[in-house]
């Protein structure tokens, strides 16, 4: 099936059969015989059309009396021996009959011929025969690949052209298929005759993506469809992998035919982990025995010099220029461009790349190991002294084991492009830049350097092996092989694991050799390791001893560079940090006011992008709003910067990310999002990889547990072991503090007395003793007050509403104070606990204030209102998983008349869906299932009482209830606590 052919065929069945051409160039009077020329790239389906009109007698106008036509195949093999073509033509001519004449044999001597023109004798002999054979009809003589041909052949070709008719019986016709020019040398007279006779020219062009669909619809027989996970194949994919070459075409539709690559071999040929990969790879069709044949065939006879520059093409993967390529392959640069130009018109290419990554590959693979790593050496060296990106010079560099040389340049390009990999988030091509780069380090500290980023790269995508790594660079900080700064940003790392010996010999080493103006950049690093110890590991700075008073009172930052927006960040919100945390001398905070500070913290997040210098920086502004009571912003940053670190393909961030969104979920009381969160953090970093931070998931699944009633788990969790460095470190406060919750909740009270005073204990002796980071006087109250010392609850009670408690805190605490005061006085406390919880949106710690309300209506002789307050309890503590709060204690009423009745709403349903209800109804809805009153409700929503009653009586219509207790906890509990 030829397609897209038709035009062609009907040209020449018309110019064969001798009607006027209209394609017909002008020339010579109708004397002179008829040429027609078939040009294309290669395998474009010139003799394929040739045939196609060759076997139809009737379209290619022979008589079937007369002579057959005359073929030749010319090739490149035969292009110096002289009438090579005009022997195949004669092959099976029998000799005249008349006189003899001069003949073409013996074969004239090549040099004697080469040396000037065609003897008139020969020129006359072939005319002789051909008129010969005319004389019984119309001659058609064919020749393939012409531009191959010799050239006496072709001078005897023209001189008997030029002498035969065009028409009538004994009339001469020539069609020749020519393809591209190799070197240019095909004979002038191949040029010349169509323009000196009739010519027709048809130039082939490859299939138009409406032609690859037909070509697509009619393939016949069985085939195999893509593999698993492939896409599949379409007009459009296969059109970008061949070009619309016929040949490439059909290829691939015979090896789907034939069936698949056999399992565990690669069908688009092997890549290297350091080649780029196309945004069309992904769509390649399946690559075939006989499509890479038939791709090699089409490299091979586009050009002499095809091969060896397709090869340099391969390796340069499309980087570079046309100069680039010629002087890698050491050729003109003309030459080069004549193959580029070739080998795209034969479907192979696509500009200066491959069409298909198999092609690409078993063109490579063509080359000698040795050849190879030769090539990708001098392509590297090229391209960097070209000044190319150094993600090109890298893929070169790292495409082979042996292809980096051991030269001063290479660590630099490399160290650049591991840097340049990671902002396009190719993690594990950056790493491979670094570990090459390590290797090929002359200078021990340079090696050193590397190794040290290296560590932090790999923090990213590897947590596993990164504590081996950064243990390996202990002994350079130790021998002082690495600069001041580097030094400095490996405390922090080491600390992270515990290495908290190691950490203070490497802060003294570098503090030992500080001159008194250090080097901006070090005093920066001073400052924020210094920040760094007093906010998180506060134990270890007091081992370490007194840093220069450079690190307390600030360093001045360079600014300008792309470098310092990294250090600007980290600095900037480990200050944020510190400035919650750390407490003024009479008690008070240091940082900034809350509106001012949450702004600064957001233009902060805002104004970054999660990178491996930044995340630092950005994690501890996002741990300073947590303390600072900031939840809604500080969730909403958590949540864009988990999202964006799942994009990154970074574990390890995002494992840190989610262990302080789980503590935000806990403190807004949403403990089944809080113990997912927590969970998915300790999965996805294993337990070494956390170091000393493994407090901070720990203790929110510790305390989320225990708030949801799970103290089995609970249990488990604190048996687990953790580091005794830990317990030096602002991580060790929160799983004090977690701890002792646990112990408190199973009847363990001198033991969470201990642990909660251990905790305040620490947090004093650090100056950290901020309500935000662990409510410790909290703690305590609740210990002695299970212990049965009402004074000393209500004293630290007090201590903590006198000190920094933000809203949540108050208002868990004042529910304890309410405890250790008289009945009469609890009912105004708890009442200002619930305002208080459910305006900061602690849904657990309302559900507490809510449960202890109703306990003392019901001893006050309130019933109503206790029943109220309880039931509003069990619906809010089962909206946020805490079980055991569902369950009714024995001093408490049950919510529906029956001490020992669960809550209706577990197991309510309702034929009706909330979907129907309208914004206003739903926010009805919602207050009135959490337990308030139609006047609060249309206190809270400025509307009429007569209004909320309307709302309700069409919510029961819509959802089919009949009674207030049956409104479905589901309903937006945000709407409810937030109205």
């Amino acid at each position: 099936m030829l397609v897209e052919r038709d035009e062609q065929i009907g040209k020449l069945t018309s110019f064969l059969s001798g009607a006027p051409s209209g394609g017909a160039s002008g020339g010579r009077a109708s004397g002179a015989g008829r040429i027609a020329v078939i040009s294309g790239p290669v395998a474009s389906g010139k003799t394929a059309l040739l045939h196609r009109v060759l076997e139809h007698p009737e379209r290619s106008g022979a008589d079937r009396t007369g002579p057959g036509p005359l073929s030749a195949l010319a090739s490149p093999a035969e292009r110096s021996v002289p009438f090579g073509v005009v022997e195949q033509l004669l092959r099976d001519v029998p000799e005249p009959e008349h006189a003899p004449a001069p003949t073409l044999a013996p074969r004239p001597d090549p040099a004697a011929h080469r040396a000037g023109p065609v003897t008139d004798e020969i020129l006359r002999s072939f005319h002789a025969r051909l008129a010969g054979l005319r004389a019984r009809g119309p001659l058609l003589i064919t020749v393939d690949d012409a531009q191959y041909a010799d050239p006496e052949s072709l001078e005897c070709l023209a001189y008997a052209l030029l002498r035969a008719p065009a028409q009538g019986a004994g009339a001469l016709s020539l069609v020749v298929t020519r393809g591209p020019d190799p070197d240019g040398g095909a004979p002038a007279v191949l040029d010349e005759l169509p323009y000196r006779l009739r010519g027709l020219h048809l130039r082939l062009r490859p299939l138009s993506v409406e032609g690859v669909a037909l070509l697509l619809a009619d393939r016949p027989g069985p085939e195999t469809g893509p593999g698993p996970g492939e896409p599949p194949l379409t007009a459009e994919s296969l059109h970008a992998a061949t070009g619309g070459n016929p040949l490439l075409v059909r290829a691939v539709l015979a090896d789907l035919r034939a069936g698949r690559t056999p399992p565990g071999e690669a069908e688009t040929g092997p890549r290297s982990a350091a080649e780029p990969v196309d945004a069309a790879d992904g769509a390649a069709p399946h690559a075939g025995e006989r499509f890479l044949h038939s791709a090699l065939i089409c490299v091979h006879r586009a050009d002499a010099e095809g091969p060896r520059i397709a090869r340099g093409i391969a390796l340069l993967g499309g980087a570079g220029s046309l100069s680039l390529l010629a002087r890698l392959m050491e050729t003109e640069e003309r030459t080069a461009a004549r193959v580029v130009t070739a080998l795209g018109e034969a479907g192979v290419l696509d500009g200066p790349r491959f069409r298909h990554p198999g092609v690409r590959a078993a063109v490579a693979e063509s080359l000698p190991e040795e050849e190879v790593i030769r090539l990708r050496r001098r392509a590297a060296r090229l391209l960097y002294e070209d000044g190319a990106a150094p993600l090109m010079v890298a893929v070169q560099l790292l495409s082979h084991e042996e292809a980096a040389p051991h030269e001063p340049w290479v660590p630099r390009v490399l160290s650049e492009a591991a840097h340049a990999a990671l902002a396009t988030r190719r993690m594990a091509f950056a790493i491979r830049c670094l570990r090459t780069a390590e290797s090929r380090c002359a200078d021990e500290a340079e090696r050193m350097r590397t190794r040290a980023t290296l560590a932090r790269f790999l923090w990213r995508v590897k947590p596993s092996a990164w504590a081996q790594q950064l243990r390996s660079l202990t002994g350079a900080v130790r021998a002082g092989l690495l600069p001041p700064a580097d030094t400095l940003r490996l405390v922090s790392d080491l600390l992270w694991n515990g290495w908290v010996d190691d950490a203070a010999e490497a802060t003294r080493q570098v503090v030992g050799v500080l001159p008194d103006s250090p080097d901006p950049a070090v005093a920066v690093e001073l400052r924020r390791l210094w920040l760094i110890l007093s906010s998180t590991y506060p134990g270890t700075l007091e081992r370490i001893g007194d840093l220069p008073a450079l690190a307390t009172r600030g360093a001045q930052r360079p600014s300008g560079t792309a470098a310092t927006v990294s250090e600007e960040t980290r600095l900037t919100g480990i200050e944020a940090l510190y400035g919650v945390l750390a407490a003024a001398p009479d008690g008070g905070a240091r940082g900034l006011a809350d509106a001012e500070f949450a702004d600064s913290v957001e233009r902060l997040l805002a104004g970054t992008r999660v990178r491996c210098e930044t995340i630092v920086g950005m994690w501890a502004g996002l741990v300073a709003l947590m303390y600072a009571d900031q939840l809604d912003r500080a969730t909403r940053w958590a949540d864009q910067l988990v999202a964006e670190a799942a994009d990154h393909g970074a574990p390890g961030w995002s494992a840190v990310l989610r262990a302080v969104r789980a503590h935000m979920s806990l403190r807004r009381g949403c403990l089944a999002e809080a113990r997912t969160l927590a969970e998915e953090a300790l999965e996805q970093l294993p337990p070494h990889g956390w170091g000393v931070c493994v407090g901070m998931p720990l203790s929110a699944l510790i305390e989320t547990r225990t708030a949801m009633g799970d103290h089995e788990a609970a249990a488990e969790l604190v048996d687990r072991p953790v580091p005794e460095a830990m317990f030096m470190t602002r991580y060790g406060l929160h799983y004090l503090y977690a701890r002792g919750r646990h112990q408190l909740a199973v009847d363990r009270h001198h033991a969470a007395l201990t642990d909660f005073m251990h905790c305040g204990e620490l947090m004093r002796r650090w100056n950290l003793d901020r309500s935000g980071l662990a409510p410790w006087r909290l703690g305590v109250a609740e210990a002695w007050l299970a212990l049965g010392d009402r004074p000393a609850a209500e004293r630290f009670a007090r201590e903590q509403l006198a000190g920094d408690a933000g809203g949540r805190v108050r208002g868990l605490t004042l529910r304890v104070l309410a405890a250790a005061r008289p009945a009469a006085e609890r009912p105004d406390l708890l009442g200002e606990a619930v305002s208080l919880l459910q305006e900061a949106g602690d849904w657990h710690g309302l559900a507490l204030a809510l449960t202890d309300l109703g306990e003392v209506c019901q001893e006050l002789g309130e019933t109503a209102q206790s029943k109220l307050h309880t039931r509003r309890a069990w619906r809010i503590a089962e909206g946020c998983g805490a079980k055991e709060l569902c369950r009714p204690r024995p001093s408490a009423p049950a919510p529906h008349d029956s001490p020992a009745a669960p809550p209706r709403t577990a197991a309510r349903t309702h034929s009706g869906t909330t979907s129907s209800l309208t914004e206003a109804e739903r926010k009805v809805a919602a207050l009135a299932a959490h337990g308030y009153t139609n006047r609060e409700i249309s206190a809270r929503l400025f509307i009429t009482i007569s209004t909320v009653e309307q709302h309700l009586t069409r919510v029961y219509r819509k959802i089919n209830i009949s009674h207030r207790q049956d409104l479905p906890v589901s309903l937006d509990t945000d709407v409810a606590h937030t109205a």
